[in-house]
């Protein structure tokens, strides 16, 4: 097809300019790949008729053996073309045939005027209440490469749409770019003229029968780098490349972000603190799960509370640390923190259904009232609404270990760990994996995973009983003792109690911490600690 032949026509409100690959749309201008524009113009000449793979080869790619991920790359490229022309047209996949467009086609179509092409204008920063903002540019890769420009595109348009899942960051949608002149300019120009506060950068090249994936994301201010990472993966299923590479990458961006972001906010004065700076420190003080950070995390997070009553993320961080006593074990009244929690989870999922986070938040909470039915359907909606939710994917891991569902727990706490390695949650993942092989009888694995689990959460004690427990079923009692040990002085520690009549940690405390559904695996786990001289019963 040559596309200097093709005259001008109509899709819906959107016009199609085939010579110089234009579509242009009340939603903006955009220049299409010449394979986009030319599978367009088949499927619209075909005038609603169905156009197999076979003549989509034929037509557009000249008849030259192509990969099934090639043609289904160019219509992901249109669908989501559709989708950003609010719905011009629909590309319709008729099973084991080939494809047909949706949309009412006129042709000849008369010279309209370009869509302005002045760029959306973004609030300045600076309100306290902002979260930081990040660009996806466009990925380079080596001229000529057809198959490898594809892979380069549809990786920035997934972490554009992962990203914008995540309530913490305001991503600047990719039709930004198709507006802005940023070819060629420094991320710190990029970044003023953009309005963004971070720059996500990245190569795509192939050496020798592999991918090579390299990122780097950019503070504009600056022009540091917040985090960089490298990916070499095999040429092999494209879409199954690109789905882990993209949920590598998402998973460590949002940690990165924040920790920049809570620097900036620990330079603030504190009386001068808004909303996005309470939120941050309240956050950072969470994640260092003493007991002192904890009660500092509420202070901050009532405060941004006060300023937005109905913010989904602080209340949902706010439910976590109403918790905070009942997990460790020290909580004098474990019934009435759990309620309080589900009175904020509430509030969260009701100020945000969709929020994928205050989902994960109520599911937890609902967990530690034994209502693991709806525990477990709050962990589903949340990965529904994000499919790169790690905390979702560790819980369910966590609820189906405690269930005697072994096989599955691993693989949800591995898929987490996984999207997500250097998260916050990452221990827990990991104890996950360790109870799921406890059960199964599986001790020395049990024992490695709580080790790991301990190394990423050595402050939290109730891991180390769980290493202890694991030693003593692999008959290492040695291990065993020294772990119990260690636990007990974390625990006293922790919780204050310095007398040595009184347990650190009693056989309650590890009930409510370990919801087995079968009292057998409870009654497993406490003879072992036994056997390592735990002294909670």
């Amino acid at each position: 097809m040559q596309l200097a032949h093709q005259a001008a026509f109509r899709l819906g409100a959107m016009e199609v300019r085939p010579p110089t690959r234009e579509v242009v749309s009340p939603h903006g201008r955009e220049v299409l790949q010449p394979r986009v524009m030319q599978v367009l113009v088949t499927l619209a000449n075909a005038e609603g008729a169905v156009v197999s793979r076979d003549d989509l080869i034929e037509t557009c790619w000249n008849g030259r053996v192509v990969g099934e991920d090639a043609i289904t790359l160019v219509m992901m490229k249109l669908r989501k073309l559709a989708t950003r022309t609010g719905g011009a047209f629909a590309v319709e996949t008729i099973p084991r045939v080939g494809y047909r467009l949706a949309a009412e086609r006129t042709a000849d179509a008369p010279s309209s005027p370009r869509a302005s092409a002045s760029r959306v204008s973004e609030p300045p920063r600076g309100s306290g209440r902002d979260r930081p903002r990040i660009v996806v540019l466009e990925f380079t890769h080596p001229p000529g490469d057809e198959e490898q420009a594809w892979f380069a595109e549809a990786l920035a348009d997934e972490l554009t749409a992962g990203l914008s899942k995540s309530p913490l960051l305001a991503v600047t949608p990719r039709q930004s770019l198709l507006t802005s002149e940023v070819v060629g300019h420094p991320p710190g120009a990029i970044s003023a003229r953009l309005g963004v506060d971070y720059v996500l950068d990245g190569k795509v090249r192939s050496l020798g029968g592999q991918v090579r994936v390299s990122v780097d994301l950019i503070q504009g201010v600056d022009e540091t780098s917040a985090w960089s990472a490298r990916f070499d993966r095999p040429m092999a299923d494209m879409f199954s490349m690109l789905n882990e590479i993209t949920t590598s990458i998402i998973g460590a961006i949002e940690p990165a972000v924040l920790e920049r972001e809570e620097s900036h906010a620990l330079l603030t004065p504190e009386r001068s603190l808004q909303f996005w700076q309470l939120f941050v420190r309240g956050r950072r003080h969470f994640w260092r799960s003493t007991a002192g950070d904890v009660r500092k995390a509420e202070g901050f997070l009532e405060q941004a509370l006060q300023l937005e009553p109905d913010d989904v993320s602080a209340l949902a961080i706010l439910a976590h640390c109403k918790l905070y006593d009942v997990w460790v074990g020290t909580s004098e009244n474990p019934a009435a923190s759990v309620a309080e929690a589900h009175r904020i989870a509430l509030r969260a999922v009701s100020a945000g259904q969709s929020d994928a986070f205050a989902h994960y938040t109520l599911g937890v909470v609902f967990s530690l009232m034994n209502r693991l039915t709806e525990a477990k359907a709050e962990q589903r909606r949340a990965l529904e609404l994000n499919p790169y939710l790690a905390a979702a994917s560790g819980e369910m891991g966590r609820l189906l270990a405690f269930e005697g569902q072994s096989e599955d727990a691993i693989a949800f706490s591995e898929r987490a760990i996984a999207a997500s390695p250097n998260d916050p949650h990452s221990w827990l993942w990991f104890r996950s994996k360790a109870i799921a092989n406890f059960v199964a009888g599986d001790y020395d694995r049990a024992a490695q995973d709580a080790a790991d689990a301990c190394a990423r959460g050595a402050e939290r004690f109730p891991l180390h009983y769980l290493l202890a427990a694991a030693y003593a079923g692999a008959g290492d009692l040695d291990q065993a003792r020294r772990a119990v040990e260690h636990a007990d002085r974390l625990a006293r520690s922790r919780s204050g109690r310095e007398q040595r009549n009184t347990p650190p940690y009693s056989l309650e405390a590890l009930k409510t911490g370990h919801p087995f559904a079968r009292s057998a695996d409870l009654d497993r786990l406490v003879k072992h600690l036994q056997k390592a001289g735990w002294q909670g019963v």
